[in-house]
């Protein structure tokens, strides 16, 4: 037993790893938004980095499962945390196409910064039994509200197509966030709860 939940506990701090690489990749992607360029680089580590952490994280569940034959928690624990991995490579390839965009964003996308800088934090403390499901719907529903009131402004006042993607992808952003609590509290009691 206590060599599985060692095994458990390097799975959970490579993820933890991940989500701090996708936290960083989403704050510099605001940074390039805003026009600075000089980020670029940082931002291109990040997603190489990424790429490589998700794969040895699928490689170490997969040895997991392989070694340990898990049921129940263990087997929810080492496949959630694979999806987990993938949703968080996602964040940062989206992060890393929005910095590319150059664009005059308008003040409203802005606003999803803070918003999506709490819904990170409210996941990480759901690594750790944090309550996630109540404040991750009224996040998302925040983002939802700026994503929805920015495509009518597009719409009224069009500058530019990559501010209509970078819109999009910072929802879906705030949206992958939700599936990864949605995951961890699947984890955590066996039942699928949906936030998104």
């Amino acid at each position: 037993m206590k060599l599985i939940e060692e095994e458990k506990k390097k799975i959970k701090e490579d993820v933890l790893k991940l989500h701090n690489i996708a936290k960083d990749a989403v704050k510099l992607c605001f940074e390039s938004m805003r026009g600075n360029k000089s980020v670029l680089k940082e931002i291109l580590k990040l997603e190489e980095d990424s790429d490589k952490l998700e794969a040895s994280i699928h490689d170490e569940c997969s040895h997991f499962i392989m070694r340990f034959h898990p049921m129940a928690l263990d087997l929810r624990f080492s496949l959630g945390m694979m999806r987990i991995s993938s949703a968080y490579e996602r964040i940062v390839d989206l992060a890393h196409e929005v910095s590319l965009y150059e664009c005059n964003f308008r003040q409203r996308i802005f606003d999803s910064e803070n918003i999506i800088n709490e819904m990170f934090d409210v996941v990480e403390l759901g690594f750790n039994e944090g309550e996630l499901r109540e404040k991750m719907m009224k996040l998302d529903d925040r983002i939802d509200e700026i994503y929805i009131e920015v495509l009518e402004e597009i719409e009224k006042d069009f500058r530019c197509v990559e501010e209509v993607l970078a819109t999009r992808h910072i929802e879906r952003i705030g949206d992958l966030l939700c599936k990864i609590a949605t995951r961890i509290v699947y984890i955590r009691e066996g039942k699928w709860v949906w936030i998104k």
